[in-house]
């Protein structure tokens, strides 16, 4: 019988690499859906497999119509948008793909600490307004020898951990999470109390998942413990960063900029007072924030290779394999 593959989201490109790896008989439902509720019923009930992006949420009510399905992947790293324990409890493994875009995002988080340092922004829209001159600039401090914190050790904080070391930066990492050994092998510093590792931090990049305990990490405490005048950057994920506690920081002079790929909502609330600043070119806030839309992960590169292993990794799970990357392990159950 052929595989159904059910592809919700409303950006998610034609599936000819997926198609090139599940078979030609495979069939592909796309409803090009902004939520769960837009699928219809027949498309969950109908789907083996479900290649999810990071639009739509599957919640449990969405996960109780599969039916048929035996693997969900999401089309990702992260993996907040699907419900793990209620498709564990039917016995789906979810999936994810955490390694496509390491070097991508790794690369997209060292391009934003330099555009920073650099004031790179700044000295285009100089140069376009017809200046030309150095001195024009603000300060700016040179980023050899200055500290970066690297918030999650996993592999993308670790791709940014040896490109930092190689700036001749002083790297720092916290992460309650990892084994001993990391910090010998990388030749890079731990420590274990974040307000005494932010004290020393020129600047600060996140790479953690979404969980209870790093929603609104970045906030008043966290800025308030931060060096003065220090960077921000995150390309993780928007909740990560509260952004009325951001704001407070920046208009009060603790943070000197920051950097965001991710917002707590994407596109940016065109209300939030932050964002209404920034798009009018507040004096306060001219120069002093960076946002790029979610597209750290993005090129067409690891954008091809993102889709493949994510076909693969439910093609091995519907021929009966066990999967590579299941993010749902403590909730299966037997079906």
């Amino acid at each position: 019988m052929p595989l159904t593959v059910l592809i919700p989201d409303r950006f998610a490109p034609p599936p000819d690499i997926e198609r090139a790896v599940l078979g030609d008989e495979a069939e592909f439902l796309m409803p090009a859906a902004h939520t769960a509720r837009d699928v219809p019923d027949a498309m969950w009930q109908a789907a083996d497999a479900a290649l999810v992006w990071h639009d739509v949420t599957v919640d449990a009510a969405a996960i109780s119509r599969m039916e048929r399905c035996r693997v969900i992947v999401r089309v990702g790293a992260g993996f907040d948008n699907i419900d793990l324990a209620a498709a564990g409890a039917r016995g789906i493994p979810v999936c994810s793909v955490p390694d496509y875009g390491t070097n991508d995002v790794a690369d997209h988080a060292l391009g934003l600490l330099l555009a920073l340092y650099r004031g790179l922004f700044e000295q285009e829209a100089l140069v376009r307004g017809g200046g030309w001159a150095w001195n024009e600039l603000p300060g700016r401090r040179r980023i050899t020898g200055e500290t970066l914190a690297i918030i999650g050790l996993g592999r993308i904080g670790t791709a940014l951990a040896v490109r930092a070391k190689a700036l001749g930066m002083r790297v720092a990492f916290y992460d309650p999470y990892k084994q001993d050994g990391y910090d010998k092998a990388l030749g890079i510093e731990r420590a274990f109390h974040l307000p005494g590792l932010l004290a020393q931090a020129g600047a600060v990049s996140f790479h953690v998942p979404l969980t209870a305990e790093t929603r609104g990490m970045a906030g008043d405490e966290f800025f308030g413990a931060l060096k003065e005048g220090a960077f921000l950057v995150n390309t993780a994920r928007g909740p990560v960063v509260d952004l009325d506690a951001l704001e407070r920081a920046l208009r009060g002079g603790r943070l000197q900029a920051a950097a965001l790929d991710v917002l707590p909502q994407e596109p940016p609330d065109p209300a939030h007072p932050l964002v209404r600043a920034w798009r009018a070119g507040e004096d306060w806030i001219r120069w002093r924030l960076i946002v790029t839309p979610h597209a750290a992960f993005y090129n067409q590169d690891s954008f091809a290779e993102l889709r493949r292993k994510a076909a693969q990794e439910a093609l091995r799970v519907l021929r009966g394999q066990p999967p590579r990357n299941c993010v749902n392990r403590e909730f299966l159950a037997e079906r």
